[in-house]
């Protein structure tokens, strides 16, 4: 074997100033231009920081080195390919994969010799499959609500009091996974539909505050519209009945507006986080509901009205009027940040669309996933997968962790095809430029 494999070094070496090497096949020439830009303002960072320490530089140099890495992984892999030295079985220098398809197209080429190229071709051609997904991933920037805890708000929509009970299910299956998974999942709000015999409570509205960092990106999969089909507890002929509740991930800011959101602060005019106080309309009254003496007797609830966006935020759930207020405003800022992130992001769609075509992008209203009873079946309409495991879902189980992450692979590739649109958009206009 040892000497088959010196003979495929020497044929090789023939090959070594010829062959072309193809970077097309794995990775387009605007995501590769892209990386290799950014490679190249990490390296002048480090040069940088070296010569002077500055926590800026730093922090930009430490997001550009997952793409600087994956770059260095993948052309390593790409220009070159496993040789063996002649005097070992391990692989100990690199020659190009193109050079080993050369190879196995020259017709002179020897079986044995051809049997031991085709299975390095193969092994090389998966890792740089595998280093060149790892790249693409690398180049899609990070949500910018991605390390923030999250608000989790609930809805019915249509379905009247089943919709309400679907709701109440949702609310339980994302408690469980919040207590399986170690976050701190806390009741902000929770105000009930009347209750009807015999059954659970109805949720009108319920918002859950998941306070561990990293909570959004973890969580933010489930936005979205949640359709249940099954025959609901008040229905006495066994009709299965559709219904559907919405679920909608925010970002949670800080308590303390001085706490550091880097250049997205609180003060900052152009900032998603920034709501000016002269926007929003405060107005305070009694509670209502359910919840002791203090309910008809006190002005504690509070009303946060955001005029330009018609956002309202009710808070009545504390007894002092200064935490519902503060409890407010911190989903006010969530809610208006979500919505001043999503335009931004369909200003951008309908640029892709009127640049290369193509469909409508994604909002918070399409249905996202189907709960079925009668076969125990969850499908989720994103990412396609489908289990029949209903139970273990509703339990916030390991089942649920499936689903999303087939639906965090959906949204990467999502995000590349993105990346890789505004990559030939930008392309186009500087042609267009400079002609």
């Amino acid at each position: 074997m040892e000497a088959v494999r010196f003979q495929l070094r020497i044929r090789l070496s023939r090959y070594q100033s010829t062959a072309a090497i193809s970077t097309t096949n794995l990775l387009s020439p605007a995501l590769l231009e892209r990386a290799r830009s950014i490679s190249a303002e990490h390296a002048q960072l480090s040069k940088n920081l070296a010569n002077k320490y500055d926590n800026t530089v730093a922090r930009k140099l430490g997001q550009l080195s997952s793409t600087a890495k994956a770059l260095e992984h993948w052309e390593s892999a790409h220009n070159v390919c496993a040789t063996y030295s002649l005097d070992s079985d391990y692989v100990d220098a690199m020659q190009s994969l193109s050079e080993l398809e050369q190879l196995l197209e020259d017709p002179t080429t020897d079986q044995e010799l051809r049997t031991l190229a085709t299975e390095e071709v193969q092994s090389t051609s998966q890792s740089l499959s595998q280093l060149a997904s790892q790249l693409r991933a690398s180049l899609v920037p990070p949500h910018p609500f991605a390390d923030l805890p999250c608000l989790l708000e609930i809805r019915p929509g249509v379905g009247g009091s089943e919709a309400g009970l679907f709701a109440a299910d949702l609310m339980r299956m994302y408690q469980a996974f919040c207590k399986r998974h170690s976050l701190c999942c806390n009741l902000l709000k929770l105000d009930e539909l009347p209750a009807i015999k015999g059954c659970d409570i109805m949720v009108q509205e319920v918002v859950l505050e998941v306070a561990d960092a990293g909570a959004y990106d973890m969580l933010r999969s489930e936005s979205g519209v949640h359709r249940v089909q099954r025959v609901p507890a008040t229905e006495s002929n066994g009709r299965t009945h559709t219904s559907v509740a919405s679920v909608l991930i925010l970002p949670r800011f800080p308590d303390d507006e001085a706490d550091d959101l880097g250049h997205n602060s609180f003060d900052d005019p152009s900032s998603d986080y920034y709501v000016d106080p002269k926007d929003v309309r405060s107005e305070i009254m009694r509670a209502s509901g359910a919840g002791g003496q203090h309910v008809n007797k006190t002005d504690s609830a509070v009303r946060l009205t955001h005029i330009p966006t018609n956002i309202v935020v009710a808070m009545q759930d504390q007894r002092s009027q200064h935490k519902n207020r503060a409890k407010a405003w911190q989903i006010l800022r969530g809610k208006v940040a979500d919505v001043r992130r999503e335009a931004r992001e369909e200003e951008k769609a309908k640029l892709r669309l009127r640049f290369l075509g193509g469909g409508k992008s994604a909002g918070r209203g399409d249905k996202i996933r189907t709960y079925n009873w009668s076969h125990q079946r969850v499908t989720d309409h994103r990412s396609g997968i489908t289990l029949n495991q209903l139970d273990n879902i509703l339990e916030g189980g390991d089942s649920l962790d499936n689903i999303m992450q087939s639906v965090k692979a959906w949204f990467r590739e999502k995000d590349v095809s993105a990346l890789i649109a505004d990559e030939e958009i930008m392309a186009a206009n500087h042609a267009s430029k400079s002609k």
